[in-house]
Parts: structure tokens; sequence; C-alpha cells
């Protein structure tokens, strides 16, 4: 709202006036010619009706493509499809095989940990553990071994 002051010249009497602007307008479709661009993807809003009323229930990855008879013969969709690693083929990653995979694991999971942003946190909680496994086995066994130096001592 757009304020004014009224011509009487007092600053103190105000008053407001409604914009005469237009409602903001919706966003300009556009729309794709698949003949001159031959491929596009991307994500679209699945809906569903409940009650007469659309809820967006999720979104898919779509791929849409035009292409020649010949080019549709050599790469089929549908049934009778071939293998999904067929368009663009994929190297089959290349895997070490041990005989102790139990150890493998610990050794990857310690890597990790090893090559990790974190390592210096790691470390530290490593030896805040160690520290405090010690103080409590002192704590722990310093009542019996005073006592027994203690009457060792006596007698």
């Amino acid at each position: 709202a757009v304020v004014s002051t009224q011509s009487t010249g007092d600053p103190f009497a105000e008053e407001e006036e409604e914009d005469e602007e237009p409602p903001p307008r919706p966003p300009k479709i556009q729309y794709l010619n698949l003949f001159k661009k031959k491929k596009s993807q991307g994500w679209w809003p699945m809906y569903k009706k409940i009650d007469g009323f659309l809820y967006k229930t999720g979104k898919i990855k779509l791929e849409l493509e035009v292409m020649t008879k010949p080019q549709a013969l050599q790469r089929p969709a549908g049934t009778g499809r071939s293998d999904p690693n067929e368009n663009p083929e994929i190297d089959e990653p290349i895997r070490v095989s041990t005989e102790f995979p139990e150890i493998d694991v610990k050794v990857k999971t310690a890597k990790f940990v090893w090559k990790s942003p974190n390592k210096p946190k790691v470390i530290l909680a490593g030896i805040a553990q160690l520290l405090g496994v010690v103080s409590f086995s002192v704590i722990y066994n310093l009542p019996s071994a005073l006592i027994s130096y203690l009457l060792s001592y006596i007698g």
C-alpha cells in the first residue's frame, strides 16, 4: 500500500491508498521440440488424486529421445531388451579376492578411518579410551595394593 499525505498539509494525517498493480503473472511455459533437440531428460512430479485434491507423491527421472528407425532397431527398449549394461558399456570392477574376508573388512575400515578428515578426532578418542582404561584399573586395584603394602611393611 502507498501512503500519501492529505492536502491539508498536516504531516500526521496520512491515509492508505490501494496499489493499482496487476496481479503477478504465472511463469511462462517453455515448450520443448524433441524433433529439434532429439534428447531431453528431467525430473517429473507424480500426483495422486485423493478426495478431489491432487497430492504430490514423488518424482521420477525420465529421459526422452527421438531417433530414426535404424537407431531404434539397433537400441530396442521395452520387452526383449538386452542387459542394462548395454548402453553405455561399463567395465566390470576389479575385485581383489581374499581368503580372509573378515580381516579384509577390518583393514578396509582402518584405511577409511586413516584417510578420513576426522583422523585427529579418532586418534584423540583412542587415546582418551586408553587413558580411561588405565586410570580405571589403577583406581580399582589401588586399595588392595595399598593394604597389602601396608601389611607387609607392618608385619
